[in-house]
């Protein structure tokens, strides 16, 4: 007979050990903490005490320490001997750094530049109670602070988010709330990656059709649904003056907003809704988000107009020096085959049809600098041709390539993919891409923007700063996975961009996260992701390691996921039946971590029966229908096209399957791209009646408790899918 036993021995492994515990637990780590003696009492009569009446600074401490006391708190320029926060100025400080002082008597933010005393007062708010940044009304009566000195400045003048929101876009006050948090991180740049091939995501007044047909995408839309938006209209654009009213909002915080246009290729919502900027050429190599005809031509000179019409709307529009081209994985056979860039070449005297994307480039450069601001791009953007010293590269596809950019002396900013993207997984088993690396929290916090580079000091001065970058194909559910995927990463990237080098310390940095900074993060409203449990098997024990000790770890014994009422996990657990045990971490009951089984037991023991496949759907080349019969759940075949309403692809087994489930996956093995959009499966017990399904809901569809054996499992496809092509994977059999 099956049992399982709950001991109560405590769980007493991987507990974190080594990191120099600060009780202040500041993030990210300052340059400088001299602890004193003594304590100052924050209490009623409290006052702020700045020059500038209209200081934002000094208002928004002043709201946010107004939520948890149960005081009024004074704005005033007048002195105040004692029970103060005072701003005070000293220009031989850096630029965005600051002293803060905690004494006995009072508190002292000193600072060069409004920067300085922003960053001052979010330091300040790390030694108060993490509800100050929740607004919930602790109604204190006081509070006592240690004597401090922290004396702080910025590693890098550039310390960037990238945040893609065309393919998923995110609502002005959702932005908002991302500035917040950047802030708070002492984060200064925010990318905007504002129009891609799935949407335009700008106002430009001289040309509304950009925003009025590119910004949507849907079943009878002029850009095509992907990335399980379906077939329902999705998108969405920010007003000229909705932006004027976010540029704002991200200075009052010290944050810039950088504009990101994607040139010349990732252009399908600008290409489509033109026509005729692009080649009229054609190629079945699809460029690498799987988009066709979306690369604007070169050799066509009105196309240069249209582009400085856009480009001048976006130097008025926002303050930032840069603007950004994209310029990056440009599929190069449209220019090859055209009569105009042909013609350019020649001209020109190019030999390479790649040189054209230098040439392009180098228009751009032009074009930008007539405007006023300065040209940034992806690390394509060097590929072909000299720039201007000026123009300022971010690279993305390794160290080596952000070493190329400085030794041919471009100021640059690091965004080393294999370690800053933010849309790869955490683990294997989490969502997310992979193709870049698998990065968890210690992965990013390792990364040092100088790794394997040889610089001199002159050059060491064009690494400007580092920033990470969210692209958000994947973002669209489940809800909020944009935050479970940026944070508490971005955490590490706000110590990459901010603390000495000498300052960093893993253990250290993870300790100031769990002892007080997941609190913060919590309050802030983020919904971060929390690291599951370690689960082994062994001994016919399930030993079971929280990420932290003080992590609370909830269990189910039937396989379904844990919920906040599920068991908490105090201790070893006994059993001879390991494999429907699933384990989370929860933080504050409403935030969990994925659930978890043991990591050397066979979760899932699929059932392997022989099986063929037929189909009427035409398959990419060497793409053969054995793979979906291996039960090699890593592999997948595609179709050359989008597939069409009535095709079908049909499973067959030797001979009937007693099963409780019959999962149908579609799409990538391990990502929600190019499924089955619409469409249903149907089964069939003798392999000639079948009988009808579930519909496909986000590629996947289930053949649940049959009543008989089944001899045959289909797919009927009902439209096209959201894709330019599609996948099918083996049916995973239960």
């Amino acid at each position: 007979m099956k049992k399982t036993i709950l001991t109560l021995a405590l769980m007493l492994g991987n507990i974190l050990t080594g990191w120099c515990d600060s009780s202040l637990n500041i993030l990210p780590a300052p340059q400088k903490i001299v602890m004193g003696e003594g304590t100052f009492v924050v209490k009623k009569g409290l006052a702020i005490v700045s020059t500038d009446a209209n200081d934002f600074s000094a208002n928004f401490l002043q709201d946010k320490l107004e939520e948890v006391f149960d005081f009024p708190i004074t704005l005033t320029r007048q002195s105040v001997n004692e029970g103060f926060i005072r701003f005070e100025t000293d220009k031989s400080l850096p630029e965005e750094g600051y002293r803060l002082d905690v004494t006995a008597k009072g508190i002292t933010i000193v600072s060069a530049t409004p920067a300085g005393k922003y960053y001052g007062v979010q330091t300040l708010l790390q030694l108060f109670p993490s509800e100050v940044y929740s607004g919930e009304h602790l109604r204190l009566k006081e509070y006592p602070m240690e004597v401090v000195t922290v004396e702080d400045a910025p590693r890098f003048g550039y310390r960037g988010f990238m945040l893609d929101v065309s393919r998923t876009f995110f609502e002005l006050d959702y932005l908002k709330r991302y500035i917040d948090w950047m802030s708070f991180h002492k984060l200064n740049k925010l990318h905007l990656h504002l129009t891609d091939d799935n949407g335009w995501r700008i106002e430009i007044k001289k040309y509304p059709e950009l925003t009025r047909k590119g910004a949507w995408r849907g079943k009878n839309e002029l850009i095509p649904p992907t990335y399980l938006s379906g077939s329902e209209k999705y998108g969405g654009y920010y007003t000229q003056k909705e932006m004027k009213e976010l540029i704002t909002y991200a200075q009052q915080r010290n944050v810039m907003i950088i504009p990101e246009f994607d040139l010349p290729g990732h252009a399908l919502s600008s290409t489509a809704v033109f026509g005729n900027v692009t080649c009229g050429t054609h190629t079945d190599k699809p460029s690498a988000c799987g988009e066709f005809d979306n690369v604007w031509c070169v050799g066509k000179e009105s196309n240069y107009r249209i582009i400085e019409d856009i480009i001048k709307e976006l130097a008025d529009l926002f303050p930032s020096p840069y603007i950004n081209i994209g310029g990056d994985e440009v599929v190069f056979d449209y220019w090859a085959q055209c009569d105009e860039c042909q013609a350019l070449m020649k001209k020109e005297g190019y030999k390479d049809v790649e040189e054209l994307h230098g040439h392009f480039v180098r228009r751009m450069e032009d074009i930008i600098v007539k405007h006023g601001k300065v040209m940034m791009g992806w690390d394509d953007i060097q590929d072909h041709g000299g720039l201007r010293p000026s123009s300022t590269v971010v690279a993305w596809r390794s160290q080596k390539k952000g070493l190329e950019s400085i030794k041919k002396g471009q100021p640059t900013v690091m965004q080393t993919g294999e370690y800053l993207y933010l849309d790869m997984k955490y683990t294997p088993a989490e969502r997310g891409h992979s193709w870049a690396a698998i990065i968890p929290l210690e992965r990013i916090y390792s990364y040092e923007p100088y790794q394997d580079l040889q610089l001199t000091p002159e050059e060491e001065k064009l690494l400007i700063g580092v920033q990470a970058g969210l692209w958000t194909e994947l973002m669209q559910f489940p809800p909020r996975f944009a935050e479970y995927q940026i944070f508490p990463r971005l955490c590490a990237l706000s110590e990459i961009g901010w603390s000495a080098k000498e300052k960093k310390n893993y253990a250290d940095f993870y300790g100031r996260m769990v002892n007080k900074h997941y609190d913060r993060l919590y309050a802030m409203g983020i919904a971060f992701r929390v690291e599951p449990p370690k689960v082994v098997y062994e001994d016919a024990q399930l030993k079971v390691t929280p990420p932290y000790p003080s992590a609370v770890v909830r269990y189910t014994l039937d396989g379904t996921e844990p919920m906040a009422t599920s068991n908490v996990c105090h201790g070893t657990i006994i059993t001879d039946a390991p494999e429907k045990f699933r384990f989370s971490t929860f933080f504050n009951r409403n935030l969990k971590s994925i659930a978890v089984g043991a990591e050397n037991v066979e979760l899932h023991r699929y059932l392997t029966p022989e099986v063929s496949v037929e189909t009427d759907i035409e398959l990419l080349a060497n793409n053969k229908l054995e793979t979906i019969t291996s039960y090699n759940f890593n592999r997948m075949i595609r179709s050359k096209t989008r597939v069409k309403a009535g095709q079908t692809l049909t499973y067959t087994f030797k001979e009937p399957v007693a099963c409780k489930t019959i999962h149908v996956p579609t799409g990538y093995a391990a990502l929600p791209f190019y499924g089955v959009s619409d469409g249903y499966v149907e089964y069939s017990y003798d392999g000639v009646n079948f009988i009808k399904g579930e519909d496909f809901y986000r590629y996947h569809a289930y053949i649940r408790n049959p009543e008989a054996p089944v001899k045959a499992v289909r797919i009927v496809i009902t439209d096209t899918n959201d894709g330019w092509s599609c996948c099918f994977q083996n049916l995973k059999i239960e």
